[in-house]
């Protein structure tokens, strides 16, 4: 009994145990780091990507470079280190899908080749009103 009342007295005193066993994911490195690191990282997969998906006939490297980028400039304006963390996490998580083969082919062109040139197209579209003079009106007319 003496020595449990010991052991609870040293355990009282000593440093607490998420202190002394941080893991390596809470190591602080700056966002900026962190995310400059996974970006070079997505773009030297990209080649081998294109050529092991059989891509060359859909997309350049140059393209996709640049639809990653701009997939990385849509959260640009994130500043909190956690959101930043697990979007990190889980661009590494879609990585290392591509990577090990469990996405296929068509599941690379309608979410990085397809998506952008369709938004691109729908962008243009809603720049060029194609709407009739009465669909104009109702639509400024909302009630």
């Amino acid at each position: 009994m003496v020595a449990v009342t010991r052991f609870l007295a040293r355990a009282a005193q000593a440093e607490p145990i998420s202190k002394l066993a941080t893991p390596v994911s809470k190591l602080e490195l700056p966002t900026s780091v962190k995310t400059k690191d996974f970006f070079r990282e997505c773009m030297r997969v990209l080649p081998w990507a294109v050529k092991n998906y059989k891509l060359e006939e859909l997309t350049s490297v140059p393209e996709l470079r640049s639809t990653i980028s701009a997939l990385f400039k849509q959260h640009s304006s994130i500043e909190n280190p956690q959101v930043v963390d697990i979007l990190i996490y889980k661009g590494r998580e879609e990585l290392e899908m591509v990577m090990l083969q469990h996405k296929q082919r068509h599941h690379l062109i309608a979410d990085y080749i397809r998506v952008p040139a369709a938004v691109k197209r729908e962008a243009e579209k809603r720049s060029e009103s194609d709407l009739s003079p009465f669909l104009e009106q109702f639509y400024l007319n909302k009630r």
